[in-house]
């Protein structure tokens, strides 16, 4: 393992990184440059499923358009209490009219509206109805969520990622792609200098773009889960449901 206490993003580190950005995810197409929804959990859960198996859109259309309904429905500039989408778990085809899309999640059980409104109900059952109350979840909270049929892990992480929540497997899925950058660079030692100076490196990379961390995490990952998503043993996952 790769582990020196004296390196630093060098010049071609950074151009490295530079460069395996605007090939995969660059600023000028990638629609995930935004920074999530910190402290409004009501858009994070929204975008998380709506963007599931859907083209994102730009900022007038597409999961944003959601957003901004649900957001003129609220009459509230900050949304941040699950309660108010779970309220309508009784009434989905009104949450449907409310923000105007009618898109299935995966597995065609519901809309992705109604499934919003289950997805909240459930949340704020197992403890979790506020954006804070999300830096300390559990396995239970998790595995609450992912039972839901039409969502799951990738739901889930999409989610978190919004709040600003960084689970270990967005943890990994960013030093991949930080060593898939190296990779021409360093060959062997890729991983293990993205191990120990991914968030050196990715600082350097914001720095240099002019952009926020946040952003930059949120089109990484969004890189990696669709196009570089590890590919798990088929016995796990058939026992964890995807969205």
């Amino acid at each position: 393992m790769y582990s020196s206490v004296t390196d630093t993003c060098t010049e071609d580190k950074l151009d490295a990184m530079l460069l395996h950005i605007e090939s995969t995810a660059p600023q000028s197409r990638s629609p995930h440059w935004a920074p999530g929804w910190r402290g409004e959990s009501e858009v994070a859960l929204l975008d998380a499923i709506f963007s599931a198996r859907a083209p994102y859109g730009g900022p007038t259309s597409g999961v944003r358009a959601v957003v901004q309904r649900w957001r003129s429905h609220r009459g509230d500039n900050r949304l941040d209490d699950l309660t108010t989408l779970a309220e309508l778990t009784t009434t989905p085809d009104l949450l449907v009219e409310i923000l105007s899309n009618r898109q299935l999640v995966p597995g065609n059980s519901r809309t992705k509206g109604a499934a919003a409104a289950v997805a909240a109900q459930t949340l704020v059952s197992v403890g979790l109805s506020r954006s804070s109350d999300f830096e300390q979840h559990t396995e239970y909270q998790f595995e609450a969520f992912c039972a839901i049929p039409g969502l799951g892990e990738t739901t889930w992480e999409c989610m978190l990622m919004h709040l600003g929540v960084r689970t270990d497997t967005a943890a990994e899925h960013l030093r991949s792609f930080v060593a898939d950058a190296l990779e021409p660079l360093h060959h062997d030692l890729a991983a293990g200098i993205a191990e120990d100076r991914s968030p050196l490196i990715l600082a350097a990379a914001v720095h240099a773009l002019g952009t926020d961390l946040a952003s930059l995490e949120h089109a990484i990952w969004r890189y990696q889960h669709k196009l570089r998503r590890p590919k798990k043993p088929q016995s796990e996952a058939a026992l964890r449901p995807t969205g």
